[in-house]
């Protein structure tokens, strides 16, 4: 009797024992500590398994992030925190969430920005940093310090679309990005009478030690652009929602920031795009400022071609590791890093790629691709951590890890803001791009349409590549090449579709476009473009 007691007290608790570990799990959401890699996109690249591990590196990254709100902070149920501390930025949020949305049907990726749309004032204000405690705004905004970060939600919220159809998403958060660029509009603009251009401050950009010199209340390239391309997505949105009328409001607000940028800070002669200050005078400094026009379609063809010379130009930002935060013709120029005083980041890349493309230059953006994420795979397989690393900064030795930003002219992680220690390791919000969007996108050439259930690939590679279980709105595709000895040469594609889904073959010059059932996908290309038809619709 006595040891059947101590066995009941023994079985009651171990049960108490996990019923508090699940309650724990519920409250909490970090139970799990694996990485679902068979719920999120599966890169295939035969010829280089190192950026596959880089890639599932920065999944595991993201996993760690993932937290949950409660009554206090008032914060969504289910978010991810980036940065992993005690406040949650708006830059690293909406940067992190251009990689983290191929895996928005895992993680809590848009309801990190719902976070912050929930947080908004009635006149519109989002600050850029709210405490995680509290969640209340770290500051407040004031004249000489409007509190905000690069405005990107738009960019994100319409590549969630493009890979989601949730077109009602759309509907529901139009309002608050319409609230947010208007406040922007009314606090943010330039004090010099120029009109329809905007400043910041340096940590407001995002960019805090970037050299700018006097610059103050003058025009900023970056916010300018960025309202620009605010402005821009908010008329595409319209355009999709049928609200006609916003549609033409935003794209005139667009033409008439894009022509100031180009009549104030365009320089011809040097084919570059310069802050103004209060006076309008120009602050002629090289820096990665300068190349958000780019990616806001501003430039015509022929100032694009110069702007994206200085690009491909080796004694100004083509440099071992492209591209550094500022030129190395700059005095201000850092080859180790400090910080935005040349490193390079993996943001600040990814909007240079995603530009060139606006503009053709894909072949361009594939190399530019390629280079960043090679350099941070050799410095993920090959980089052994020393005594740079700060030791009072509770930071332990890494092993094999991805870095906050990467030194231009070495294979190594960049100097932080001291100029002497290494960046943060194990940090995704700014890395991630390489390793997921532009692996995905440029080096493998996959690009989505979920509400027109299409997927586009251009095929440049040689090896066995492609990506499993891509999923973009109802669709889950598989697809891969078999290996091709060159070019010309007769190869297989093969996959699974569980959908209805359109392919489109980028095949240069020619694009073939097929249509495919719910089941296995295969079909044969020979060198004259002919195709063995096996399982597709006409």
């Amino acid at each position: 009797m006595v040891r059947d007691s101590q066995g009941n007290s023994a079985r009651n608790a171990i049960a108490i024992y996990i019923f508090a570990a699940v309650l724990l799990c519920a409250l909490f959401g970090n139970c799990s500590s694996a990485v679902p890699k068979d719920r999120l996109p599966e890169p295939v690249i035969e010829d280089h398994p190192e950026l596959v591990d880089l890639y599932w590196k920065a999944w595991s990254l993201v996993h760690q992030t993932r937290k949950r709100g409660n009554n206090t902070n008032q914060f969504p149920r289910n978010y991810l925190n980036i940065d992993n501390g005690d406040v949650i930025s708006q830059w690293s949020t909406l940067s992190a969430a251009l990689f983290t949305v191929y895996g928005y049907h895992v993680y809590p990726v848009m309801e990190s920005l719902d976070l912050f749309y929930d947080k908004q004032r009635s006149d519109g204000f989002i600050s850029r940093v709210y405490i995680t405690n509290s969640g209340s705004p770290l500051h407040l905004p004031t004249r000489q310090d409007p509190m905000i970060n690069p405005p990107l939600f738009s960019w994100v919220e319409l590549k969630y679309f493009y890979l989601s159809a949730d077109t009602t998403r759309l509907r529901k958060v139009f309002p608050a990005l319409e609230k947010y660029f208007l406040w922007l509009d009314s606090n943010c603009r330039t004090k010099n009478n120029i009109g329809d251009l905007y400043y910041s401050t340096p940590i407001g950009s995002g960019m805090i030690n970037l050299p700018r010199g006097d610059i103050e209340f003058g025009g900023w390239t970056d916010l300018s652009a960025q309202m620009a391309m605010f402005a821009r997505h908010l008329a595409e949105i319209a355009q999709l929602l049928s609200f006609n009328s916003k549609a033409v409001y935003y794209q005139r607000k667009c033409l008439n920031i894009s022509n100031a940028v180009q009549s104030n800070l365009w320089h011809p002669d040097s084919a570059f795009y310069y802050d103004i200050n209060r006076e309008g005078k120009p602050v002629k400094l090289q820096t990665i400022a300068g190349f958000w026009p780019l990616i806001a379609k501003i430039p015509d063809e022929q100032s694009a071609a110069g702007l994206i010379q200085h690009l491909k130009d080796s004694s100004d930002f083509r440099l071992p590791h492209m591209f550094p935060s500022v030129s190395v013709k700059e005095l201000e120029y850092n080859p180790k890093g400090f910080y935005w005083r040349g490193g390079v980041w993996g943001i600040t890349n990814y909007m240079i790629i995603r530009g060139l493309m606006e503009y053709g230059e894909y072949s361009f953006a594939n190399r530019a691709a390629w280079n960043h994420i090679t350099n941070m795979s050799k410095v993920y397989s090959d980089f052994a951590s020393d005594t740079l690393i700060d030791p009072n900064g509770n930071i332990s030795l890494p092993g094999k890890t991805i870095w906050k930003l990467y030194a231009p002219e070495e294979q190594e992680p960049g100097t932080r803001w001291d100029a002497y220690y290494q960046c943060e390791p194990d940090f995704i919000a700014f890395s991630g791009h390489g390793p997921i969007s532009m692996l995905i996108e440029n080096i493998l050439g996959f690009q989505v349409n979920a509400p027109a259930d299409q997927l586009t690939w251009t095929i440049t590679r040689m090896d066995r590549h492609g990506i499993k279980h891509l999923t973009f709105g109802d669709n889950v595709v598989s697809i891969w090449a078999d290996r091709r000895i060159e070019s010309q040469s007769l190869f297989t594609v093969h996959g699974e579709t569980n959908s209805d889904v359109s392919v489109n073959f980028v095949l240069e010059p020619d694009t073939i476009s097929l249509k495919f059932e719910p089941g296995p996908i295969e079909v044969t290309f020979l060198p004259d473009n002919f195709i063995l038809r096996d399982r597709f619709l006409p």
